[in-house]
This record gives C-alpha cells, sequence and structure tokens, in this order.
C-alpha cells in the first residue's frame, strides 16, 4: 500500500490555508498605522541624532526643519538652503506638530550639541494614537506617549 494524500486531504489543507490567510490580512490591516508611527517616530529620531552629530562634527548649527502642514521635514545648515535630507512622513501620520522650538518649526543643535530651545514634537497616526519626541535643551532625545 502506498503511503500518499488523497486529493479530499490535499484540497481540505489548501482551504485551511486559505482560510488562515484570509482572516490574517484584515488583522495586518488594523496593525498597520500603529506601526507606520512607530517606524516615523524611531527615524525622526535617528536624524535629529544626525543633525546633533552633523553640528557637533562640523562645529556649525544644523538644523532640522519641521514643514506641519506638509507632514515633512529636512536638515539643514543652518542659515542655508540646500537640504541634506528630506523625508514626507507616511499617509498614515495624520498631524505632525511641535511646541517650543523657534517660531514653532525648527530644532537648532549648536556645536556642542544643545538644541537652542527645547521642545516636543508629536506625530498623530490616523487611529488618533500618539507619539510624543522630546528634546531638551543639552540635546537629549526621548520619545514618550
Amino acid at each position: 500500500m502506498k503511503n500518499s494524500f488523497t486529493l479530499t486531504e490535499t484540497l481540505i489543507v489548501i482551504g485551511i490555508i486559505v482560510v488562515l490567510i484570509g482572516i490574517s490580512i484584515p488583522v495586518f490591516r488594523s496593525f498597520q498605522p500603529i506601526l507606520q508611527l512607530s517606524g516615523s517616530v524611531r527615524s525622526l529620531v535617528a536624524n535629529l541624532r544626525y543633525v546633533q552629530q552633523l553640528a557637533i562634527t562640523e562645529q556649525v548649527n544644523y538644523c532640522l526643519e519641521l514643514f506641519l502642514a506638509e507632514k515633512r521635514y529636512q536638515v539643514i545648515q543652518c542659515g542655508g538652503t540646500e537640504p541634506l535630507l528630506e523625508v514626507t512622513l507616511p499617509s498614515e501620520i495624520e498631524t505632525l506638530s511641535a511646541t517650543g522650538f523657534a517660531g514653532g518649526n525648527k530644532v537648532e543643535f549648536n556645536p556642542y550639541g544643545a538644541v537652542k530651545e527645547s521642545g516636543i514634537i508629536i506625530l498623530e497616526n490616523t487611529e488618533n494614537k500618539r507619539k510624543n519626541i522630546e528634546v531638551r535643551p543639552s540635546g537629549f532625545v526621548k520619545i514618550t506617549d
């Protein structure tokens, strides 16, 4: 007698796999805005630290300028016009706001790694989940919920 699967057994296994995939796709889509928010916050924090390191290394003030209405930001040498890096936030990020910075939209690091003015950058996704990035006077960057 041969040990093999019948056509019925194979079709049942394929059916179970299809049902599991059908259930997992909507679940994954519900987590996507949360994953995009976390990824965007981590990326923004990494870029803040990059700006800080540029200022320290080159001994020149560097800025991370936020364009709140357009939900994007760019890294520039303060006073300059040519961006070194420009990032547009994903569509799942509904709100980008900032409080406390010069003009409300610029984080300026000096050659010592400190910021001109401390403040908080707030990102909010389409599900009203919010993450804050706190930038302290010493240049310390911290993520809070």
